[in-house]
């Protein structure tokens, strides 16, 4: 929960004693331009028969006199109302003040899982697959941010048919007996080659299936040890762009420890049988649990995972490709008959990522990696900081490069709505202008610097704003919606989009409001707000997963 001085509530909770029958609907965060907050009365003149100048009088009588309160205006079937920015300033600055952040939080006892990445150990995660990584960090921080306690986790497939089929492909094409990720995929593709052909190793693969469902120590650890293999691997490549997960669970072991054959006995009722495969029906499809041979599906384990995951949290959030949606409607929906009560359970679905020569394919190994995409940004990154900064020592200057890759690439797939489909360009991956990281990450280094050298950040109200200052604290207070905007919805791509807007404006103030020679009074006011804007610049960009630097 979050606690701040919360003005909307209040103006909701004066015209709400006025009409009751009003909604949290019917006050909102206003885009025109005409104030902050807007009061919809459409409903309310329709259903009691008022004028609208009958609707304002009546909130201008119970609001006018709130220190708050800039000014009411009537327009149409709208109240316009704009806030006081020394009050906005007040409330900003009595939360940094006491706790060095805005807004500050309250606690919940609710203990969130956010299930992220999980990508098939068959070799190296792409961009594609990044994208997955990059929303589920920054909505596990953003939950974190929110208050809830929360884990984020990887849910390792060492069964099933793919990696059976890497298996495969170490067996017959690698020749090392401590193969690299790299030869790990190339034996990969080979093997596909050879399935497609309709070979004997389709036959081989079977059997590895089978074999290790049943429980052969020689196939269970041979699978387990390329699939580690790969998965150090992919935990490198999100670590060096600042991701780690807390913690992971192989789907092999919900076999071992019989998670999966419980799930299958709290279905008997449910369950039906085709040519000796198991089914339970979803929706009017049928959901098959088991095969002919009586081995496992992907779908009964993942039943199972989720029920591992219910004994231990209160909410489950999977960051899922769009494809999976069909697949997260059944595994809810059996989850519900498997519990006898509904699941709080969301799925947050993302479009996934294609080159402009078409979608990607590990198994075709036609893909461009993380590590790749890494390499090149920081490459370019290194090109532009030793252009701007050739006085710095090498150190300094591959620090800063290393922010403003990792910055770059995240922020450039977080700032896209998740829904939208994104084909990814290296021209605009590394692009460091514009609406990119480094944009922020150079306003962060600006108001630090002015910081380092007027440190007095005294404060006293009753001080007048200017057109660029309003617009700046203004922008500061609505970090709260826009958090709790991006909670509710489960989209961090707001803060994203948040920290564009806000870093505009306070380019407009730094360009229109002299600091280092103003008179002492506009001196103290404005680095007294180029102090709270820092604070919430940074706390933002951790959400975006941008590296926030002190000097750049």
């Amino acid at each position: 929960m979050l606690l701040f001085d919360d003005y909307w509530k209040k103006i909701f909770e004066a015209i709400k004693g006025i009409y009751p029958e009003i909604t949290e609907r019917d006050i909102a965060l206003d885009q025109s331009g005409h104030g902050d907050l807007a009061f919809r009365a459409f409903q309310v003149m329709k259903e009691r028969g008022l004028k609208p100048d009958d609707v304002f009088n009546k909130i201008q009588e119970r609001l006018e006199n709130e220190a708050f309160i800039d000014k009411l205006e009537s327009s149409g079937g709208y109240v316009n109302i704009t806030l006081n920015p020394g009050s906005l300033m007040s409330a900003i600055w009595k939360e940094i003040e006491g706790t060095n952040r805005f807004p500050d939080i309250f606690q919940d006892p609710d203990r969130i899982s956010v299930e992220h990445t999980s990508t098939n150990p068959t070799g190296p995660i792409h961009i594609g697959r990044i994208r997955n990584s990059i929303i589920g960090d920054s909505l596990a921080k953003l939950v974190d941010r929110y208050g809830y306690r929360v884990t984020t986790q990887y849910f390792i497939n060492d069964s099933g048919r793919q990696v059976a089929s890497l298996y495969a492909g170490y067996k017959n094409f690698v020749g090392t007996e401590n193969p690299t990720a790299l030869d790990l995929l190339e034996g990969y593709k080979k093997v596909t080659v050879e399935l497609e052909k309709g070979t004997e190793i389709n036959a081989e693969v079977d059997q590895i299936i089978r074999d290790y469902e049943k429980g052969d120590p020689e196939t269970i650890d041979g699978i387990r040890k390329i699939c580690s293999t790969i998965l150090a691997s992919i935990n490198k490549s999100l670590e060096d762009i600042g991701i780690k997960i807390d913690d992971y669970t192989w789907e092999s072991d919900l076999i071992r420890a019989g998670d999966v054959e419980r799930i299958l006995e709290d279905l008997e009722e449910e369950l039906q049988e085709e040519n000796g495969a198991k089914y339970v029906m979803s929706n009017g499809r049928k959901m098959f649990m088991t095969r002919s041979d009586g081995t496992s599906l992907y779908f009964s384990r993942d039943i199972a995972y989720h029920m591992y995951k219910l004994t231990n949290f209160d909410w489950l959030i999977d960051v899922l490709g769009e494809n999976h949606k069909e697949h997260a409607s059944h595994v809810e929906n059996v989850l519900n008959i498997v519990r006898g009560e509904k699941t709080h359970l969301d799925f947050v679905f993302y479009s996934y990522v294609s080159l402009e020569s078409g979608k990607m394919s590990t198994r075709k190994g036609q893909i461009v990696t993380l590590d790749e995409l890494y390499e090149k940004a920081l490459e370019e990154s290194y090109k532009v900081v030793k252009t701007k900064r050739s006085e710095l020592p090498e150190e300094k200057l591959n620090d800063i490069a290393t922010s403003v890759a990792v910055s770059a690439i995240r922020f450039h797939i977080l700032k896209l709505n998740a829904n939208k489909p994104m084909v990814f360009k290296w021209s605009e991956a590394l692009n460091l202008e514009g609406d990119s990281a480094p944009f922020i990450m150079y306003s962060y280094a600006r108001a630090a610097s002015i910081l380092r050298k007027l440190g007095d950040t005294s404060w006293s109200q009753g001080q007048h704003f200017d057109t660029f200052e309003t617009a700046l604290i203004r922008q500061m207070y609505l970090y709260p919606y826009v958090l709790t905007e991006a909670m509710n919805g489960l989209k961090p791509e707001n803060v994203a989009n948040y920290l564009l807007e806000l870093t505009r404006k306070f380019n407009d103030f730094y360009a229109n409001c002299p600091v280092m020679n103003a008179p002492e009074d506009e001196r103290k006011k404005r680095v007294q707000i180029i102090s709270a804007y820092k604070v919430i610049i940074k706390d933002a960009s951790n959400i975006a997963g941008i590296r926030i630097l002190e000097e750049m």
